[in-house]
């Protein structure tokens, strides 16, 4: 059996604007996927998957026949998004799966697949791997979207992440801020759409290059921060920046009006998670986003994957 795994992800900067060139931070998740692949002995050119939840309960049971990856049993959205992954998989390298022995694919997402932590980055970068192929190219031809993910989910440690002339590039980099117990995540419980997302964004914002150099600023300065005053005064200037740009509402503004620390977008606005600056005590935070409605809620340093 082979076995393959990748982190999820949290874009801290630069969300939107990294498609066009902002430098951005982002780090790996504790949760990720797990994908293994079993050769079976049968010689009927069929791939069997089966995905678990993080519960580790079964909500995809799909065949494949390995010829033209067609699903054999279900026509949905799900058995549409894998043919197209295992057919574009096999165009950027040819011999992937390519004698007619029967496949068991098992997945494994340790997270709830609501959370956005990137169950479709994950996977991507999972297949890339088994087929040999370049993970960014196969999302690419598949899902899209900036790369940054699929990067993240083969790193580590954090990454600093741009796209310099067309082509992705990234380095990993420090990021464990000494305040790190002040800082939290919360799933505000919206599900945020990325692809919407990037639509909105491509038709709304024209003029992007001031934009840019201001997040490449704040990026570097997210990087560098020593005191949690400091972080605070970054959320607040890059809030402000692409809540201007999107003309949209900020996390704070719209969820948490009342809060005393700052409140930062990650990824997608308006839905999974957000980042919060803390002052006071956790209990006072817990008790503040229970009245919220809002419980899942994870401390930076637990969240962050270290090794």
């Amino acid at each position: 059996m082979s076995e393959y795994y990748g982190h999820g992800k949290l874009l801290l900067t630069s969300e939107y604007f990294v498609l066009d060139g902002a430098k951005a931070l982002s780090i790996p998740t504790h949760f990720g996927q797990h994908l293994r692949v079993k050769e079976l002995l049968g010689k009927s050119n069929t791939l069997y998957w089966v995905a678990l939840n993080n519960l580790k309960q079964p909500w995809l049971n799909l065949a494949f026949d390995k010829t033209d990856f067609s699903c054999i049993n279900a026509d949905t959205k799900e058995a549409t998004t894998l043919t197209k992954l295992l057919t574009e998989a096999k165009a950027l390298n040819p011999n992937f799966l390519k004698d007619d022995s029967d496949i068991a694919v098992e997945t494994f997402l340790e997270f709830p697949n609501s959370w956005g932590l990137g169950s479709s980055s994950t996977l991507v970068y999972c297949i890339s791997q088994w087929a040999g192929i370049d993970g960014i190219a196969l999302l690419k031809k598949t899902i899209g979207g900036s790369g940054y993910d699929v990067a993240n989910a083969g790193s580590d440690t954090p990454i600093l992440y741009q796209i310099e002339n067309g082509k992705p590039q990234w380095q990993q980099v420090s990021f464990d801020p000494p305040f790190s117990e002040k800082l939290y995540f919360a799933y505000t419980g919206q599900k945020a759409l990325s692809s919407t997302g990037i639509s909105y964004y491509k038709e709304k914002v024209k003029q992007k290059e001031d934009t840019i150099r201001w997040l490449d600023r704040l990026t570097e300065s997210m990087l560098q921060c020593q005191s949690i005053e400091k972080m605070a005064q970054i959320i607040r200037e890059h809030e402000s920046i692409i809540s201007e740009a999107l003309d949209l509402p900020k996390a704070k503004d719209l969820l948490f009006p009342d809060y005393w620390g700052e409140v930062k977008s990650l990824g997608a606005w308006g839905g999974d998670f957000v980042m919060l600056t803390n002052t006071r005590s956790e209990e006072e935070l817990l008790a503040y986003l229970k009245s919220k409605d809002i419980s899942v809620v994870q401390r930076f340093d637990r969240m962050i994957y270290k090794k």
